[in-house]
């Protein structure tokens, strides 16, 4: 069968608020006992491939499961799933059916064993909203790996029958009175970290199979699929570990590329959504976070090289940190509100149904990549007379042809050259970027120590030096990306004009 679900987490706090929920009160809850044994080889051969073994006990009886590997959009998994009775509390591989044991082929599964193991109360509720039927679980309990262990409080909602809009609706309602948070990882998940076969990392950039000729619609919501698949894939390690700065990088770099598809709406005869308005907040909220991040960690261990003679003392280092650390928190709130909870379930709602356009991706792909290459063209005419608000423009329209570039290249050949030109200028325009935001971090820096003002004066000056170099460079960068042939127009056919 095929298994369709949402998961959210949940605060134990806030259970018993969940249990009293309006949504719920019509139907008598199941409550039971679940203890699952997760099970693997020595080397983690299932969960190389993206598959789930387990033995679990409920009440008196024991089942078997076999998961597939899942696709998830958004908060949504739909994984296949093979379940069958035990009748103790050991694997039998013989009872799976012949489409199971063929995703086991190569596997020595005599090697196959206990790895890791969950224990939990899960309340059940039986749920009819509207045509569609599904049922509402809250599990609260533990995820244990030998001595180690983390608790588990979460919210499943799993689809019976009917659309699956049905379970976003469900989920909405029910985030309407109970905050929840976002939570992409299975428990499997959970425990394989837990046990230590798999060392978490921030995800980066998905690039989803596109073909030249798809509809654009198509191509228009698998691009912004696998865009929310990367904002919420980051986004239990930033709550986790905020002090890995590449989370908040990435999960930025996410909600850039959604951005990106709002303004490729357009092309495709697709109205703006109504979520844009959210995202937009969203990405503001984090914007202080990232900002102190690369002072931190790129500007400042620079600067320190300048004045290594004479460095800043102690208490400017102790307050810089401060501050970062509570952009961080700042940053971690607005991820865990239940506001980015409603973004994304809003998203993902409107990705089950791609929009009705037909065009060819090439068509349209070509179409907004000229649009926004002569934006940048008409910005960065006369680069070396430009002053340092027309470059901070040229910025601009250089990231937004990047990122269209990064999300429809694929539909063209030859894309390196000039996106390695387009990259250059980029970093170029960056560094001065980087530059007056840092510039403005520490001189809005207040305090009653005069030393430590000083300190920061000294940063500020540095930083003016450089920003003056900076000023006249990128020149060469800006002309060897204005003499380039777009990639896009070889393919489709658009006209080339003289800049």
């Amino acid at each position: 069968m095929m298994e369709v679900e949402l998961k959210l987490s949940l605060e134990p706090s806030r259970a018993p608020g969940l249990r009293r929920h309006p949504l719920l009160a019509g139907t008598k809850p199941v409550t039971r006992h679940l203890h699952s044994v997760y099970l693997d080889t020595p080397a983690w051969d299932l969960m190389g491939r993206g598959m789930a073994f387990r033995v679990r006990k409920a009440g008196s009886q024991w089942v078997q499961t076999l998961k597939a590997e899942a696709a998830s959009v958004g908060a949504l998994t739909r994984r296949p799933e093979w379940e069958v009775g035990l009748p103790r509390g050991h694997h039998d591989l013989d009872r799976l059916p012949p489409e199971a044991l063929a995703l086991l082929k190569g596997v020595d599964v005599d090697l196959i064993g206990p790895a890791f193991a969950t224990d939990f109360r899960r309340t059940t509720w039986a749920v009819r909203y509207g045509e569609a039927e599904m049922e509402v679980t809250l599990d609260v309990g533990v995820i244990q790996a030998g001595v180690r262990s983390m608790p588990l409080c979460e919210v499943e909602i799993e689809l019976k029958a009917g659309p699956r809009e049905a379970l976003f609706d469900v989920a909405l309602a029910l985030l309407a009175r109970t905050p929840m948070g976002v939570e992409p990882r299975s428990k499997a998940a959970r425990g394989y970290a837990l046990a230590g076969a798999v060392t978490p990392a921030p995800m980066k950039a998905l690039s989803p199979p596109l073909d030249k000729d798809m509809p654009a619609g198509q191509a228009w919501a698998l691009l912004a699929e696998a865009a929310l698949a990367q904002v919420v894939g980051n986004v239990p390690g930033f709550l986790s570990t905020p002090e890995e700065i590449e989370y908040l990088h990435q999960l930025r770099i996410g909600l850039r590329r959604l951005r990106t598809m709002v303004g490729l709406a357009a092309g495709i005869h697709l109205a703006e959504p109504a979520w844009n308005a959210a995202l937009k907040a969203v990405m503001a909220d984090l914007n202080g976070a990232r900002d102190w991040d690369v002072l931190m960690a790129e500007t400042l261990p620079r600067l320190l090289a300048v004045l290594e003679d004479a460095p800043p003392g102690p208490a400017l280092a102790r307050r810089l940190a401060r501050e970062a650390a509570a952009a961080r928190a700042t940053a971690q709130a607005a991820i865990a509100a239940p506001a980015f909870t409603r973004l994304v379930l809003e998203i993902g709602r409107d990705l089950l149904t791609p929009p009705p356009c037909d065009d060819p991706l090439r068509h349209w792909a070509a179409a907004s990549l000229e649009a926004r290459w002569q934006r940048l063209l008409k910005r960065g005419k006369d680069f070396d007379r430009l002053d340092a608000a027309q470059r901070h423009r040229l910025r601009i329209a250089a990231k937004r042809l990047r990122y269209t570039a990064d999300v429809l290249g694929s539909a063209f050949t030859g894309t390196h050259g000039f996106m390695t030109r387009l990259g250059r200028l980029q970093d170029r325009l960056g560094a001065l970027q980087d530059n007056v935001v840092a510039s403005r971090l520490l001189a809005g820096l207040k305090s009653r120590s005069d030393a430590l003002l000083f300190d920061a004066g000294r940063l500020v000056g540095v930083l003016a030096g450089e920003r003056e170099g900076q000023g006249q460079g990128g020149g060469k960068a800006w002309r060897a990306l204005s003499r380039s042939r777009p990639f896009w127009r070889a393919k489709a056919g658009v006209r080339s004009r003289k800049h």
